[in-house]
């Protein structure tokens, strides 16, 4: 079945192998989509309504924003001039090292809106640059400003501090299947297949999740899919059909009565 949101890939934006690709686009209408990689944004002029996951925002000068894979959103500027911003496609591999090397949250704890972030905009600019001219050290400083600016949003939405100490294997093992299944909860995931990720046998791994995230592998995955259902029946004119499918359910009445279940409403009383 064909995706009823589009998606934008990093292959298809030419990402190089650094994986950072910055542009600067001039925004006037940009449809409801998600993308296989992270977005980090910082607003150079212009205004614009800015709907993230369902839920209606403004977009204004000095606002930056980090959006993951799980996330979805659209653009619509406000008034005759366009919305200019920097737009920055990080690849998941590189984003989620900066993440983890952090201690923030998973996906689950994106996206990341901050304001009045205008200082930011000379990192962006020296980013820029490093990738349209590459020299000898430019992948290494390109790194080190994503870094830079992943920091300064950490800080600004309050990620907190997580303390001395690494995260033992098992835990990181289990943190890059958490991270799997928030990037790829519309897709068929077993238990099984994840459990490899975290290089645990299932049973073990079943065990390992539950405490780690606070609710079984199957739970987590369908509120993981619910949620992006609810936000989709908010921010488009989707059919429950096509909501069902984009989200990750195979069964239409298995759809409605999680839904049922979850909001206390059909997918078909949309709600905001």
């Amino acid at each position: 079945m064909t995706d009823p949101v589009e998606r934008f890939s990093a292959d298809a934006l030419g990402v190089p192998a650094v994986g950072v690709r910055v542009m600067r686009p001039h925004l006037r209408t940009v449809d409801v989509h998600w993308h296989d990689y992270y977005e980090l944004g910082l607003v150079i002029s212009g205004e614009a309504d800015h709907v993230v996951n369902g839920e209606a925002l403004s977009l204004r000068a000095g606002d930056a924003f980090l959006l993951s894979p799980a996330d979805f959103h659209a653009i619509r500027s406000r008034g005759e001039a366009p919305l200019t911003c920097y737009n920055t496609v990080v690849s998941a591999e590189l984003m989620e090292r900066q993440l983890s090397g952090l201690g923030a949250p998973a996906v689950d704890g994106l996206p990341w809106l901050v304001p009045d972030l205008e200082g930011a905009a000379p990192d962006f600019e020296r980013l820029q640059q490093e990738l349209a001219e590459p020299r000898l050290g430019s992948a290494r400083v390109a790194e080190a400003v994503v870094a830079c600016l992943v920091v300064e949003l950490a800080r600004r939405v309050g990620v907190a501090h997580p303390g001395r100490g690494a995260p033992s294997p098992a835990d990181a093992g289990l943190r890059a299947a958490v991270l799997h299944v928030d990037r790829h909860f519309r897709e068929p995931l077993t238990l099984a297949a994840v459990a490899t990720i975290a290089h645990l046998s299932p049973n073990y791994f079943s065990e390992r999740f539950r405490q780690y995230a606070g609710t079984s592998f199957q739970s987590y995955l369908q509120e993981r899919r619910l949620r992006f259902a609810r936000s989709l029946l908010v921010a488009t004119a989707l059919s429950v059909t096509e909501v069902c499918h984009a989200a990750g359910f195979n069964s239409l009445s298995h759809f409605g009565r999680a839904y049922r279940r979850r909001y206390g409403v059909a997918p078909s009383e949309r709600h905001a």
